[in-house]
C-alpha cells in the first residue's frame, strides 16, 4: 500500500476519533491527568516505597468488608463467596486460611502498585522481577501457527501476563470492559499495550476474535465469571457455577488450542508464571457436551490458581449469583457441592 492509499483510509477513521476526544467533557480529561500522573509517581518510586503506600487502601477494604454482611447472607461478596468456597467437599478445604481477609485486602491494594510499576518491566528486565521458567512449552505452541487462547481469570496480577507475553515476541490482545470515561480507558490502554499487545472493548467481540486466530494470533481471556445468560454449567472452586463459555466457542471454532494461566505474585514486585493445563479437545458430535467439558477443565486450572494462592483473586465478585434453574440450595442455605 501506498503512502497516498494510507492516508485515504485512515484518515476517516482517525478524524471522528479527534472529534470523539474533544467532545469530551473537560473534568473526565482532568481525572485522566491526575490518575496519569499518579501512576507516573508511583511507578517511579522504589517497588518497596509504592506497596508500602498503596498498603494503606488495604484498611478501609479490610474494615469495609469485616463489618459487612459478615453472615454472608447476600448473593455476593467476600463473606458470601468464602462460604461456599471454604466448606468440607470444597478443593480449598473447610477451613479459611489465617489472616485471608487482610491478606486478600492488601493484594487487592497491591494491584494498584503492580499495575503503577509495570513500566519497569522490559526486555533486560523481565527475567529479574517475572519467573518465566514455565513459558517455552507456550513458546511451543504459538510457533505451530494455530494460534493461542489464553484462559486466565481475576488471580494474581493478570497485567503482568500481557505485557510479559509482549515482551517474548507473542502479541497478545485481551478483552476489556470499557469504563464510561474514554480518556481513563485510553490511559490505561497505553500502559497494557505498551510492548505490543492490544485490547478490545467486550462489546460485540466475537468476530475479532475469530479474525484474530484465523490469523494464527494470541488472546487472553478473563474466564472467571458467569452470568445469568451464560449456558455453560460447570464446577468453579468444587460448586456448580453458570460459566463463560468463550473460550470453548472459540476452541471448537478455531482448534486453537487453550493455555489456562496466571501470573501470581510472589513478593513485592516479583510474579511468577504459572500454567495450569493446555486443552485440545476433540469435538464430538453433541456440541453442548463439548463446551461444558472444555470449560469444566478450565474452571479446574483456574481452581487450582487460587488453591495455591487464595488470597490472590476477587473474592468480592458475584461469581455464584446466578443459579442454575431448579437448583435446590443445601440445608445451609448455599448452592450444593458438585458431585
Amino acid at each position: 500500500m501506498t503512502a497516498t492509499e494510507t492516508d485515504t483510509t485512515e484518515a476517516p477513521d482517525r478524524e471522528p476519533r479527534e472529534r470523539d476526544r474533544r467532545s469530551e467533557p473537560l473534568w473526565q480529561r482532568a481525572v485522566a491527568a491526575v490518575l496519569g500522573s499518579a501512576i507516573w509517581l508511583l511507578g517511579v518510586l522504589p517497588a518497596w516505597l509504592s506497596y508500602l503506600l498503596c498498603s494503606v487502601v488495604a484498611v478501609p477494604w479490610y474494615l469495609h468488608w469485616r463489618l459487612a454482611d459478615w453472615r454472608g447472607q447476600r448473593s455476593k461478596g467476600y463473606w458470601r463467596n468464602v462460604r461456599i468456597a471454604f466448606r468440607p467437599g470444597s478443593p480449598l478445604g473447610p477451613t479459611r486460611p489465617a489472616r485471608h481477609l487482610w491478606r486478600w485486602s492488601l493484594h487487592i491494594a497491591w494491584l494498584v502498585a503492580d499495575f503503577c510499576l509495570i513500566r519497569k518491566l522490559n526486555v533486560r528486565t523481565l527475567d529479574r522481577y517475572v519467573d518465566m521458567s514455565e513459558y517455552p512449552p507456550i513458546a511451543a505452541l504459538f510457533a505451530e501457527g494455530k494460534g493461542i487462547i489464553f484462559a486466565t481469570g481475576h488471580v494474581g496480577v493478570w497485567d503482568v501476563a500481557g505485557v510479559g507475553a509482549g515482551l517474548r515476541g507473542l502479541p497478545l490482545t485481551s478483552v476489556f470492559r470499557p469504563s464510561p470515561m474514554p480518556a481513563l480507558d485510553r490511559l490505561i490502554a497505553n500502559l497494557r499495550t505498551r510492548t505490543g499487545s492490544n485490547v478490545v472493548a467486550r462489546k460485540r467481540v466475537m468476530y475479532t476474535l475469530k479474525r484474530i486466530l484465523a490469523e494464527h494470533g494470541a488472546i487472553g481471556l478473563l474466564c472467571d465469571g458467569g452470568g445469568k445468560h451464560s449456558a455453560v454449567i460447570a464446577p468453579f472452586l468444587g460448586t456448580v457455577a453458570k460459566t463463560v463459555a468463550t473460550p470453548a466457542v472459540l476452541h471448537l471454532s478455531s482448534g486453537a488450542p487453550i493455555v489456562v494461566v496466571t501470573v501470581l505474585r510472589t513478593g513485592c514486585m516479583r510474579f511468577k508464571l504459572r500454567v495450569y493445563d493446555i486443552i485440545r479437545h476433540a469435538p464430538s458430535a453433541d456440541r453442548d457436551a463439548d463446551l461444558a467439558a472444555i470449560m469444566t477443565r478450565v474452571n479446574r486450572g483456574l481452581s487450582s490458581a487460587i488453591a495455591e494462592a487464595p488470597e490472590q483473586w476477587f473474592w468480592q465478585g458475584r461469581r455464584f449469583r446466578h443459579r442454575p434453574a431448579g437448583e435446590v440450595p443445601g440445608e445451609d442455605g448455599l448452592p450444593p457441592l458438585a458431585g
